[in-house]
């Protein structure tokens, strides 16, 4: 599937994004990887959808990481994101950081969207790990299954050229911003999901060694009507080493 990379201005700020696919709108809000690159996970969810895949304020190419303090900051960007792009009711499916962000903006704007998708989403409890002072092979085995695969070191190599670790830095920095003290979570949270009254499914993963399967479910049991999904044998990067489980959960949710 053909898809584009463009740089959109959002209320000034100069904001990267990838789009392919052609059908509803759907909106991925990346993890704290930045993963801005035409995953094949998003080549799949683009032969039902048109995927939308910007990069928050500080990650990846976008500019505007001064003006982000709070995940609350990053929701009102997404506000007028999704009205720069006249995105009418999306789909809004979120990863990790993601996830939370996801589930932050519906407590708040659910009527925004048509459905929601939160994949092994932190934001309720600190995660099981440190991700700001794992090395690069701690980091590994907290978000893959096998941390030393082709896969898991393509993500995270021990040492990079310049440009991927710059993209590194800038992605732990701008996740610092709104995750650092209180650690990726928000306590108040939890009391919120109430708030989130479109159709919701949760996907965890059964070797996540950051989000648990138990956190995963706080989501399903506050969310009303939620389905829940496990994915076995993968880790929280499970739309990467997963990507065609998950995009079938995902498709077959959203289009029934």
């Amino acid at each position: 599937m053909v898809h584009e990379q463009k740089t959109l201005n959002v209320r000034g700020k100069s904001i990267e994004m990838l789009v392919g696919g052609e059908g509803p709108d759907l909106l991925y809000m990346h993890s704290a990887g930045g993963e801005i690159a035409w995953l094949p996970f998003f080549e799949s969810l683009s032969s039902k959808f048109k995927v939308h895949v910007p990069a928050h304020p500080g990650f990846s190419n976008s500019s505007g990481l001064e003006e982000i303090d709070s995940i609350e900051d990053i929701v009102f960007h997404t506000t007028d994101l999704m009205k720069e792009l006249d995105l009418k009711n999306p789909a809004m499916v979120g990863l990790s950081l993601g996830g939370w962000i996801s589930a932050e903006f519906a407590t708040r704007y659910s009527e925004r969207i048509s459905s929601l998708v939160l994949i092994a989403p932190v934001g309720m409890r600190p995660p099981e790990g440190d991700i700001f002072s794992a090395s690069p092979k701690e980091m590994r085995q907290l978000v893959f299954s096998e941390p030393e695969s082709d896969l898991a070191q393509g993500f995270i190599p021990d040492q990079g050229d310049a440009e991927t670790m710059t993209m590194a830095f800038r992605a732990k920095q701008a996740t610092a911003r709104v995750g650092w003290n209180p650690y990726l979570h928000n306590r108040k949270l939890e009391g919120r999901l109430y708030r989130i009254d479109v159709p919701t499914l949760i996907i965890g993963a059964d070797k996540d060694a950051l989000v648990s399967e138990e956190h995963c479910r706080l989501y399903a049991n506050g969310i009303a009507n939620s389905k829940f999904v496990n994915i076995e044998g993968a880790g929280h990067a499970v739309p990467f080493e997963r990507p065609q489980d998950v995009a079938d959960a995902v498709i077959s949710f959203l289009v029934g």
